[in-house]
């Protein structure tokens, strides 16, 4: 019985230090001390339901006609990431916070609050600014969906998206895993089928990080599909930047 109980109590503290460490996995909260916003860049700040402070950016050049609301990656700090934005959409208003933990902001960061303060962000957004396209990358992309699954956006642009977080592993480790196993789900495939705006989505056949297999399989899902395309010889952080990527939008938001 002991042996039994033993080798039951290891199994439990394995499990519980693998199901922690999925949060290394899943965030990786950063913070660039050396940041230059523009001059045509404002610092902004909202403050969530429950009380946590959250800088964000905002850069508005003189002449724009579209605002891309704007959500980062797992490793971005989307206030220092203001200068690039800016430079790749330079003829549109663009908007981007910072998630808790990440850049100078407090607390601690999970799928639930992500995702709750992604939609507070972008009500708060809608109510100062007015319309806009939401434009995410990678785990930001799933957020987008969400806030477009509960709110009318102008479009919604999906960079590196992917249908699920269990789906992900499926494919990584060649096996179903139990969902009871994977602590987050940052399910984009459920939010897309409730998105009534056009939808974009921009794929890397060579992604290592959100596999094609993945992206192909939300895109069967997207109520409102209006472009899909892959692209090759793009790692996961290169098909953000992608000239080609970056003219299409471009294209949409300046038209």
């Amino acid at each position: 019985m002991i042996y039994i109980a033993f080798i039951l109590f290891t199994l439990f503290i394995l499990f519980f230090v693998l199901y922690q460490w999925q949060y290394f996995l899943i965030f990786s909260p950063t913070y660039i001390k050396e940041r230059r916003l523009c001059e045509q860049c404002e610092p902004l700040e909202i403050v969530t339901d429950d009380g946590i402070s959250l800088e964000g950016v905002v850069y508005e050049p003189k002449e724009f006609k579209e605002t891309l609301l704007f959500f980062a990656g797992r490793s971005h700090d989307s206030v220092a990431l203001i200068q690039k934005l800016q430079a790749t959409y330079p003829k549109s208003r663009i908007i981007t916070f910072n998630y808790r933990s990440y850049g100078r902001n407090k607390g601690s960061v999970t799928e639930k609050n992500m995702l709750e303060d992604a939609l507070h962000i972008a009500k708060i957004v809608q109510k100062n600014y007015g319309d806009f396209y939401l434009l995410g990358f990678s785990i930001g992309s799933s957020l987008c969906a969400y806030i477009a699954s509960k709110m009318k956006v102008k479009g919604v642009f999906l960079v590196g998206a992917f249908d699920s977080i269990p789906l992900i592993a499926k494919i990584k480790f060649n096996c179903s895993i139990p969902e009871m196993f994977i602590k987050y789900k940052f399910p984009t495939i459920e939010f897309v089928q409730n998105i009534e705006s056009d939808t974009y989505i921009f794929l890397s056949q060579d992604d290592d990080i959100t596999y094609i297999e993945n992206g192909r399989n939300l895109s069967k899902s997207v109520k409102n599909l209006t472009f899909y395309k892959e692209y090759e010889n793009l790692s996961h952080k290169e098909l953000l930047w992608d000239e080609e990527v970056v003219g299409y939008i471009n294209g949409v938001v300046n038209r």
